[in-house]
């Protein structure tokens, strides 16, 4: 900390001498440029020279390639930084190390390059320049993608950044992990700036609809958006809010003065993902009259039951309870259709450019009466106002509506669960003793399970968003090298949903006041955002060597949240589905209103010499209202707290160095940061005593909701990172290296507290967490001829977290019943159950072992032939809660992606693969499909049970009520959920155009998800039904992704 604060004094005394000075930096003279630099510029697949490359450096030198590439450009300095920019090229930067003749090979536009432009808070740069942990996504291939979200989008596209869709459901986007685990409690999510105002992500209020998650970013079109860059290390300069690191989304804006209009629409077509490999009806049947014999019903009685009658004549209900019903066929659209038109208009001239966005997708959901509609419009503009001012506005709004149903752990409404657990023997519709089919669904059935159809056809669950994201950004020139610059940012999502759950044909529920039949809800959740940042930005070059930058600004966010909703039951019929139609001694209202508000100044210097040394410093102190008026660390202003949080990169050029001359490196470069930032994903009221309002025989009065501490403040999360990138053979071979440690202190936990308090536990700032890890990215350009290009390249992540502290010796948490232990050494969120060794083959074998289980009563019972033989790690000979162990772990050893890019003249094929390596997954599905405890129907694997004394099988018996705890979690259910999935394949051609209106033309065609290779027996291994942590690498029946085929075209003007 000694450095840090050295380094916090000289910016505060620095920062002001800086500005005084400028008068001083202006009346500085030029002196002329006396270095000549010449060469030619070629094409890299030709061979041939390039006419019309812009070169400059700085605003020092300037020239353009003539016909034969040739270019000569006077420099003030030997060792200089050449930008090169032309029309069709890619833009690149090249180190100037001598006055001799340069050979420059420029790839075409949109290759992957070394030098690629990326948005740093404090102004866009070059991956050249930038000394932090930093990678940028030139988002080209939008256009193609199957109905995108940005999160979604970025899935494999950047080394280190774990991506997991969560689910296969549209809009829902995917959570992001970049570069592991920060935090428990706390949000792990990076910070989302979209251009230049905080954007925040979060499901304001959750959802009334089982498992369904209202992705904000689902409101920002892949195809509006021009760069998004990755800040990775502890230089983001978001302070407490850059905690998990920052995705800076960049949209579009017009880049030339003429009209330019851009259209593409495609119509596609989604595949229905395999079946799962249920009982039929004669085999289900079998296994019905075993458990229900194990419930105490005799054979008689059993017989008797009206689904195992034979005799149409004898059995009225012959026709109900003998049929072959396939229910997962029947709940799931069989073809499902997509299609997407969008329009994009640039232009303008010396005064003002505009960028204007129009687009509508609708895409049919997976389940039956599930879709998605949205529309979304966006308008960017840039201003000169002045010779000294300009403007730039952003405006966008999206509507969407979805038909939605119940997913996950809602066992009674969820239709894909209900499909698999459903008796194949039975009608989808009532029938007469004559066999006739009624159009009406039939009921709930005798085992106790609801008809699947009755949710697919006769429920409703709807949201609608609305989104509305503006900002109005002023820049104004004080002086030559001082700007003044405020951005000011609004955003309002609105979200509203309503469910409505039948009575016909679903299981009740049972509440403190009554049973419910039928079910209905509605919510309205909004969130308003007010966001300013102003700075001033001083930037001069002294000595034609010296590049400096300084900054000093403030921002301010306002974030308020509310929430109302109500909930009903019991309407008269089915055909009212509003909440006021519900019973009013069973209704139910609630909700709640939130607000928090966050004050960061900061301070930033760049320093750059002869264009080979970058350092860079930073410091930020944050106020909020979050925190408690007491903390541990930071300072105290006033009766608040705040937080100092410093950075500091370097980087060297090594490239640019003169015993480098002559080699065929192009790029080579070393970088190291170490910073502090924070997480204030706390909870706005935590710190704070909060009172609730409850009602105790008739009278209403306040209660505590919890304990305070104004003790309580950020988590601080300190990361050191050192890098390299290497470019070689004319950047036709990239490597970029990451190597990192993250380290969370002050972590928020839950920490016990006595029981006089009158509560469990107080939120306390009590534990740490540790990350090391790599990231590595690696594109080849491996053939470079004139038709004929192959590009290849990798991104691969790595990281493994540790607890380092925490207030008690473990935590355990569930979630959809998995177990999950966070205790010092260890992972924070692995699994932890019971170890399966298989089952018992005999009566006498068990016996032998002499393994029981203890009752409720104290008294024991004895595992026997055909139990799951479950390991006694404790030797006290009773299977219980002492005997449990870690059983794998939800977070991958290895993730990321490859690809392949051939083009051939005017054809492309582009393929793109994600994979993850060494997660756990607990496949809760599974557990309810081969427990053998209930009526459930059961997967084909349970064919194989335990029947008879001295069968040896890896499937234990049948029993109603699972006594023994054979269905327990264990490691039976724990699985390997590494994949390996063809992500996208593309194929395009660019048609040949003639005309002089038309400026481009190309058709193509993409496959989604058409491969996966992966031992789970699951519908999907990839899934995240919760954004926390102790929630991950649970597959509680979700919508698996679909294989779909799109055909589009895309034309320019």
């Amino acid at each position: 900390m000694y450095i840090f604060k050295k380094v916090i004094t000289l910016l505060l005394i620095t920062t002001p001498c800086i500005f005084a000075s400028v008068p001083r930096a202006n009346a500085q003279t030029i002196a002329a440029n006396k270095y000549k630099v010449q060469g030619t510029v070629i094409n890299s697949a030709t061979g041939k020279a390039i006419r019309g490359i812009r070169l400059t450096y700085k605003e020092f030198a300037a020239a353009i390639s003539d016909s034969t590439g040739h270019f000569a450009i006077n420099l003030p300095v030997k060792n200089a930084l050449l930008l090169l920019e032309g029309d069709g090229y890619q833009s690149k930067e090249v180190s100037v190390t001598n006055e001799g003749p340069l050979k420059i090979v420029m790839h075409e536009d949109g290759f992957v390059s070394a030098t690629d432009e990326v948005y740093l808070p404090q102004a866009k740069t070059t991956r050249t320049v930038a000394p932090f942990a930093v990678s940028g996504v030139q988002v080209s291939d939008g256009w193609n993608r199957y109905s995108e979200t940005p999160d979604a989008y970025l899935q494999g596209k950047v080394a280190g950044l774990n991506v997991i869709r969560r689910s296969g459901t549209q809009n829902v986007g995917a959570a992001l992990f970049l570069r592991g685990i920060n935090s428990l409690y706390a949000t792990n999510q990076p910070l989302i700036i979209v251009d230049g105002v905080i954007f925040n992500n979060t499901n304001v209020g959750g959802s009334i609809i089982s498992n369904n998650y209202s992705n904000p970013l689902s409101s920002i079109d892949v195809r509006d958006i021009d760069n998004i860059t990755i800040l990775k290390d502890a230089s983001s300069l978001y302070g407490t809010k850059g905690g998990n690191g920052a995705i800076i989304v960049t949209t579009i804006r017009a880049k030339e003065l003429g009209t330019k209009i851009d259209f593409a629409a495609y119509g596609g077509y989604n595949a229905v993902p395999q079946n799962l490999p249920v009982m039929n009806t004669a085999n289900y049947r079998t296994y019905l009259s075993e458990i229900l014999k194990t419930k105490g019903m005799s054979d008689v009685d059993i017989q008797n039951q009206p689904y195992m009658k034979d005799d149409p004549a004898t059995n009225p209900l012959y026709y109900a309870y003998h049929n072959q019903t396939n229910w997962q066929d029947l709940v799931r659209n069989k073809k499902t259709y997509s299609k997407n038109v969008y329009l994009k208009v640039t232009g303008g001239d010396n005064i003002a450019k505009y960028a204007i966005a129009l687009g509508f997708l609708n895409n049919d959901g997976l389940t039956k009466n599930t879709d998605v509609s949205k529309y979304n419009m966006r308008f960017n503009g840039d201003l000169n106002l002045s010779r000294r001012m300009t403007a730039t506005t952003n405006l966008s709004f999206t509507f969407s509506e979805q038909n939605l149903r119940d997913q996950g752990n809602a066992s009674k409404t969820n239709p894909l669960f209900l499909a698999l657990v459903k008796a194949p023997f039975l009608r989808t519709n009532d029938v007469s003793s004559g066999g006739i089919e009624s159009p009406i669904l039939a009921d709930r059935d005798t085992l106790n399970i609801s008809n699947p159809l009755a949710i697919t056809d006769l429920a409703l669950g709807l949201n609608k968003a609305y989104r509305f994201f503006g900002s109005i950004g002023f820049n104004y020139d004080i002086t030559r090298q001082v700007r003044f610059s405020t951005t000011i940012g609004i955003v309002y999502n609105k979200t509203r949903e309503n469910f409505f759950i039948p009575r016909k044909g679903v299981v009740p529920d049972t509440l403190a006041g009554g049973v419910a039949f039928s079910r209905l809800g509605t919510q309205v959740a909004s969130l308003f955002s007010l966001y300013n940042d102003s700075r001033l930005t001083y930037a001069a070059v002294f000595n034609k060597r010296h590049s400096f930058a300084a900054r000093a600004g403030v921002r301010y966010l306002k974030d308020k949240t509310e929430q109302d909703y109500g909930l009903g039951y019991n309407s008269a019929i089915d055909e009212l589905v509003s909440v006021g139609n519900g019973v009013n001694a069973l209704r139910k209202i609630g909700g709640e209103i939130g607000e928090s508000k966050w004050f960061s100044t900061y301070a930033n210097v760049d320093y750059t010499y002869s264009d080979k040394y970058f350092l860079s410093a930073s410091v930020t102190a944050d106020a909020s209202s979050r925190f408690g008026k007491k903390t541990v660390d930071g300072i105290t202003v006033g009766d608040a707290s705040a937080a100092v949080l410093p950075s500091v990169a370097a980087a060297w050029l090594i490239s640019g160095e003169k015993f480098m001359e002559g080699s065929k490196i192009d790029l080579f470069k070393l970088r190291a940061s170490y910073g502090l930032s924070g997480n204030d994903d706390i909870g706005n009221y935590t710190a704070q005593q909060t009172y609730v309002s409850q009602n105790l025989l008739g009278m209403q009065g306040l209660v505590r909701a919890g304990l305070a501490n104004n003790q309580l403040q950020w988590e601080a999360v300190k990361k050191i990172n050192v890098g390299l990138d290497l470019a070689v053979l004319n950047e036709r071979l990239q490597i970029s290296l990451d190597v990192y440690r993250n380290k969370t202190d002050k972590l928020i936990t839950y920490e016990p507290t006595p029981t006089a308090s009158g509560f469990d536990y107080v939120v306390t700032n009590s534990g740490g967490l540790k990350t090391n890890g790599y990231d590595l990215s690696v594109n080849a350009r491996i053939i470079d001829a004139k038709h004929f290009n192959w590009d290849a390249g990798f991104n691969l992540g790595k990281y493994k977290t540790s607890v380092t502290q925490l207030p008690t010796n473990r935590i355990l948490t569930s979630f959809g019943g998995a177990t999950y232990i966070t205790q010092v050494g260890s992972g924070p969120n692995e699994f932890y159950g019971h170890q399966a060794n298989g089952v018992y083959v005999s009566d006498a074998v068990a016996a032998a072992e002499g393994l029981s289980i203890r009752k409720a009563d104290g008294t024991l019972l004895a595992f026997k032939g055909g139990d799951i033989r479950f390991s006694d790690l404790n030797g006290d000979k009773v299977i219980d809660d002492n005997d449990r162990k870690i059983l794998g772990n939800p977070n991958p050893d290895l993730y990321g992606s490859f690809y392949n890019k051939f083009s051939y003249k005017r054809f492309s094929l582009n393929t793109f693969f994600t994979f993850s390596s060494g997660n756990e997954i607990y496949n809760y599905t599974r557990a309810q499909l081969e427990g053998m405890s209930n009526a459930y129907n059961q997967t084909d694997a349970v064919l194989n049970r335990w029947r008879t004394n001295g069968q040896v099988t890896a499937v234990p018996k049948a029993t109603w009520g699972d006594p023994m705890g054979n269905s327990r979690f264990s490691s039976r259910w724990i699985e390997d959920g590494s994949y390996l999935r063809l992500r996208a394949v593309t194929f395009s051609y660019d048609i040949p155009l003639k005309s002089n209106f038309f400026k481009y033309a190309t058709a193509y065609a993409t496959g989604n998800n058409l491969v996966t290779l992966t031992k789970y027996k699951g519908y999907d291994p990839e899934f995240s039904a919760t954004e926390s942590i102790f929630g991950q690498g649970v597959d509680n029946t979700l919508e698996p992704q679909v294989r779909s085929v799109q055909v589009g075209f895309r034309f320019g003007l």
